[in-house]
């Protein structure tokens, strides 16, 4: 076990449709000091907690809209880029949204052999491999991408969410009804919110690198019309202003 938030990426078959594998292990007394805030991004989750006295072992957390916090001390945890997690549910991704699901109801008993062959496995890594194995064994059998979906979802990540809801109807072809429509199916979020989404997580990537010298400038060169615009957009998706976000007690 990998002390700490760690993260890993998939291979090429996969880059598509995962963002990421990861994993979170700590003890019990740090994490009863500093729960851990969790923020929306627009990805789909499917965790496994494997320790041994967790309740709920395996389970998928939806499309958030708010920050949450967990006091779970060991995990992994297969990350979906947004709306990618769609073909291998098979189900309206909005039914999920804001929820933490039992795994079983989507995977059956498929799920209980895969969380005891994680829990068996001694390291991470291969931990990683078998999830690896398992979900490029999927690729046969999931529904394909609709390309004017998957063309949308490609130019709000292109664009680092600037671009705005009637350039993205413009550029695929669909109503905004439409775009609605399909984005919470695949998403379980609207194409607005995905977009905001992506751009606070820029704001937050941005703020982290040698670029930065203020927040006024961070704002214009991400897309805000002002500071205060980026202040409250940021606000309402983590609870927090962006000094309060990056400033960790």
């Amino acid at each position: 076990m990998i002390n700490g938030y760690n993260e890993y990426g998939p291979p090429v078959r996969l880059q598509p449709y995962i963002d990421r594998y990861w994993s979170y292990a700590t003890d019990s007394a740090a994490i009863s000091l500093n729960r851990n805030r969790i923020i929306p991004d627009g990805c789909i989750d499917i965790i496994f907690d494997l320790s041994p006295s967790a309740a709920l072992k395996s389970f998928v957390v939806g499309a958030m809209t708010k920050p949450m916090e967990s006091d779970r001390t060991n995990l992994v945890g297969v990350r979906f880029n947004p709306g990618m997690a769609y073909p291998f549910f098979n189900v309206p991704m909005h039914e999920v949204t804001d929820r933490l699901v039992d795994y079983f109801e989507f995977a059956g008993r498929e799920t209980t052999h895969l969380l005891n062959q994680l829990m068996d496995l001694n390291t991470t890594h291969r931990q990683i491999e078998l999830l690896n194995k398992t979900f490029i064994n999927k690729l046969s059998s999931i529904n394909p991408i609709d390309p004017k979906m998957a063309r949308a979802l490609a130019l709000i990540r292109k664009t680092q969410g600037r671009c705005s809801i009637k350039q993205t109807c413009d550029d695929i072809g669909w109503s905004r009804q439409h775009l609605a429509r399909k984005t919470l199916t695949y998403t379980g979020i609207t194409a607005k919110f995905l977009a905001q989404v992506t751009r606070v997580r820029h704001v937050i990537k941005r703020h982290g690198t040698n670029s930065f010298q203020n927040w006024s400038q961070l704002s214009v060169d991400v897309g805000y019309y002002d500071q205060s615009h980026m202040i409250n957009e940021f606000r309402r998706i983590t609870g927090q202003t962006p000094v309060e976000f990056v400033i960790k007690p």
